[in-house]
C-alpha cells in the first residue's frame, strides 16, 4: 500500500477518494444512466455502483437476516395482532 496516494483509503471492497466539486458536473456527463450514484454532501463521499440489470432481483432478499433475527413471519402476526388490539 506504500503508492497509494494520502486521499485515497482502501477498505475492504470499497475505495475512498476525493473529488474536486469542479470535476461532479463531468463524472455525471460521463456516467450517464449505466451506473448508480449518490453524492452526499453531508459526509462528502460519492457511491457509484454499475446499474444491475433488475434492481428488483439484486434488493431480492435485503434483510433476509434481519426478519429471521426478528423472529420471522411470527414477529410481523404478533405486530399485526396488536394493532387489532
Amino acid at each position: 500500500m506504500e503508492n497509494v496516494p494520502k486521499e485515497l483509503n482502501i477498505k475492504d471492497e470499497y475505495i475512498n477518494l476525493k473529488i474536486p466539486s469542479d470535476l461532479m458536473e463531468v463524472i455525471k456527463n460521463i456516467i450517464g444512466d449505466d451506473y448508480l450514484w449518490n453524492y452526499n454532501e453531508d459526509t462528502n463521499q460519492f457511491f457509484i455502483i454499475k446499474r444491475p440489470k433488475s434492481i428488483t432481483e439484486a434488493l431480492y432478499g435485503l434483510g433476509a437476516e434481519m426478519w429471521k433475527k426478528a423472529g420471522g413471519t411470527d414477529y410481523i402476526r404478533q405486530e399485526r395482532e396488536e394493532w387489532d388490539s
